[in-house]
């Protein structure tokens, strides 16, 4: 909807330079420049576009009407839709780096009836040197996907946490909420890509461990979120929501939470639709 009223409102900008360029066109053509044929055309012209640029007007007035209604339809509904939701379900929300989103993705887990049972905030970059040392001795985990898939297994799974235990003074700069019990699908936010080599070692091998139980995992960002994460979380078999700052947006995450079929949804080219399919809540 948005789309198309930008659409219409590029369109009557066009519109109106042509006339101006006409109206000048015909102002020459007043002072002997172009003969009477020729003014007759420019008018002629003139005329077609004012046509035109009115209808325009017209659509973008109903746009408007149809956005308002649209708006307030989403509003009523989406209490209904979202209650009771995720009633009992414990979420991992992890920030990797920093993301706006994070605050968008709690008012979503909230509204339907989520808990968010882990909240981390890991440092990006990741502090390479610091996590080999800080893991000597441990067999099995000199390679960083190797500690990044562990550290999802703790978090995702609950109990003993020997990796976590290490790592999380030097690599976790704020979190909330124990481990404990296990998890029922985690919400990823992120602010920027990952551009070091060491780093994007660590965060596929942490989405492969969080994806290693079968649970949902989500790749949530806002619409004005520049640059997109989408692609790179779709490679690496997250489903994904761009437009989590919007009620549609909220409630693809929760639908997604809950079970629904993954994919990328939202309002940028990217997704493959608006929303997941609505199932009854239970």
């Amino acid at each position: 909807m948005l789309d198309l009223r930008y659409h219409v409102a590029s369109l009557s900008a066009v519109f109106l330079a042509l006339v101006v360029g006409i109206l000048v066109g015909v102002g020459i053509s007043g002072r002997g420049f172009v003969d009477k044929s020729e003014r007759r055309n420019f008018e002629n012209r003139i005329t077609a576009l004012q046509s035109q640029v009115d209808q325009l007007g017209a659509q973008k007035s109903l746009l408007a009407q149809q956005g308002r209604a649209d708006g307030a339809f989403a509003e009523q509904t989406y209490p209904a839709l979202m209650h009771r939701r995720l009633e009992g379900r414990r979420i991992a929300l992890i920030v990797l780096g920093s993301g706006a989103a994070a605050g968008d993705v709690q008012q979503a887990l909230t509204d339907a009836g989520a808990t968010t049972a882990i909240y981390r905030v890991v440092k990006l970059p990741v502090p390479a040197p610091a996590l080999r040392k800080a893991l000597i001795g441990k067999p099995g985990f000199r390679t960083l996907d190797n500690v990044g898939h562990e550290l999802g297994q703790e978090w995702l799974t609950g109990g003993v946490a020997p990796i976590a235990d290490r790592v999380s003074p030097i690599l976790v700069q704020e979190q909330r909420g124990t481990i404990g019990k296990p998890l029922d699908g985690t919400v990823i936010v992120q602010a920027a890509p990952v551009v070091d080599a060491a780093t994007r070692q660590f965060v596929a091998g942490l989405f492969d461990g969080l994806r290693a139980g079968g649970l949902p995992v989500v790749g949530a960002e806002r619409t004005n979120a520049l640059p997109s994460l989408v692609d790179a979380w779709r490679a690496s078999q997250l489903s994904t929501v761009d437009d989590v700052d919007m009620l549609s947006g909220k409630l693809a995450v929760a639908l997604l939470l809950g079970g629904a079929p993954g994919g990328s949804f939202g309002v940028k080219p990217t997704a493959e639709a608006a929303l997941p399919r609505i199932q009854p809540a239970p």
